[in-house]
């Protein structure tokens, strides 16, 4: 199994962008899954990260076990322990690690915009964003560092596209030829 992580500060388009790729790629016939673990980790009581990242191994073994050679990951890396242990948590043979980044002022904008008005969590998720939108850079392993600004997610996806291709092009043999969308 290969694993592409698509990472990013909330705001930045990580489901949009990935669910972009995941379509196009299942609509010429590259079988792939795809798995959202910020939303296996939204629970009340919090779930708590080594739970979560037992779930992505479980996920990622049902997965395997199925038949899927090509697995699509978002979630919000805060740190180089968090991505180490999701990545090992997949078993896979090989990934990709993509960092989507934004200015932090289109990060407040897109999260306000998206989320309902007068949701409780709003002002400490634009916070979160802030904050990750800093410290993200530092993440060590990021394979491709992708802009979301100005853009929108099919041209973001092309660009994570050709770098899943460079990284692992037979993965991805039976697909499009590049730029045939």
């Amino acid at each position: 199994m290969f694993v592409l992580l698509l990472t990013g500060p909330p705001g930045a388009g990580k489901s949009s962008v990935l669910t972009a790729l995941h379509d196009r790629l299942g609509e010429v016939g590259v079988s792939n899954a795809m798995i959202e673990v910020d939303e296996l980790e939204r629970c009340y009581p919090p779930l708590g990260t080594e739970r979560a990242i037992a779930h992505v191994g479980m996920l990622c073994a049902s997965y395997r076990e199925a038949g899927y050679e090509l697995l699509f990951l978002t979630a919000t890396v805060e740190d180089d322990d968090y991505g180490r242990a999701l990545l090992a948590a997949t078993g896979a043979e090989g990934h990709l690690l993509a960092r989507l980044e934004a200015d932090p002022d289109t990060l407040r904008t897109r999260i306000i915009e998206r989320e309902p008005a007068g949701w409780a969590g709003l002002d400490d998720l634009v916070e979160a964003s802030q904050l990750l939108a800093g410290s993200m850079p530092t993440l060590s392993g990021v394979d491709v560092v992708l802009s979301t600004e100005g853009r929108d997610a099919e041209s973001v996806a092309d660009d994570l596209e050709a770098a899943l291709r460079e990284r692992s092009p037979s993965l991805l043999a039976v697909g499009i030829e590049s730029g045939d969308h």
